[in-house]
C-alpha cells in the first residue's frame, strides 16, 4: 500500500493530466519567474501545482488525502484499507481511540 503522500502526489499528477489549461499555465512559468521567487523552475512549478490542486480540493470541500486515494487507487479494497489506515492515524494524532473517532465522525 502506498503512503498517503504518494497517493496525493499521484492524484495531483492525474488532476493536471486531466486539466490541460492548468498544466499549460504551469508550463508558461519561466526561469525568470523562478529567479524572481528565489526558487528553481522545478520548485516554482511544484509550488504552483500544489496551490492549484489544494484550491480545487477546498472549492469542492474535499479531504485531500481521501479524495486522492479514491482517485489514484483503482482497487477499491486497497483504497478502503488505505483510507481506514489514514483515518486511524488521524484519530491517533488527535489522541482518540478508533472507536471514539468513528462515533464522533459518524463512521
Amino acid at each position: 500500500m502506498k503512503t498517503p503522500d504518494a497517493y496525493y502526489a499521484q492524484a495531483r499528477d492525474m488532476f493536471f493530466a486531466a486539466h490541460a489549461d492548468f498544466q499549460a499555465a504551469l508550463d508558461e512559468l519561466t526561469e525568470n519567474d523562478a529567479r524572481a521567487a528565489n526558487l528553481s523552475l522545478r520548485q516554482l512549478r511544484a509550488w504552483h501545482a500544489e496551490r492549484i490542486y489544494a484550491a480545487f480540493l477546498r472549492q469542492k470541500n474535499l479531504d485531500g488525502i481521501i479524495f486522492s486515494i479514491q482517485l489514484a487507487e483503482p482497487d477499491k479494497a486497497v483504497a478502503a484499507d488505505a483510507i481506514e489506515a489514514y483515518l486511524k492515524s488521524h484519530a491517533e494524532s488527535l489522541g482518540m481511540t478508533w472507536e471514539e473517532f468513528c462515533i464522533k465522525n459518524e463512521l
